[in-house]
């Protein structure tokens, strides 16, 4: 029924966390990243549920809500903190120089 609307959701989504992801989180502070993935894990997990013909009220509570929390921290574990880095030097090209 909202299928449209869920696809759309998801490549909407999709562009936030890579854009976030990528070109936001080492430049802006910590919580406005962890923010905006959060929001982005949510849509994601959203456009999922309006993609699928039969989604019940728990789908709905336990996929957003886990997104919230995933999307962060799957950011976080595989490209690094969030915030600008504290001493330049610790970038890993930096590594041979030492």
């Amino acid at each position: 029924m909202y299928e449209t609307l869920g696809i759309a959701l998801i490549c909407a989504a999709s562009a936030l966390l890579l854009g976030v992801a990528l070109g936001l989180r080492p430049r802006a502070p910590a919580a406005v990243g962890l923010l905006l993935s959060g929001l982005g894990g949510a849509a994601l997990a959203a456009g999922a549920l309006l993609v699928q013909p039969h989604a019940s009220a728990a789908d709905w509570v336990v996929a957003v809500g886990a997104m919230i929390v995933l999307a962060p921290t799957h950011i976080r574990i595989v490209l690094g903190p969030f915030g600008p880095l504290k001493k330049p030097g610790l970038l890993a090209e930096d590594a041979g120089d030492a």
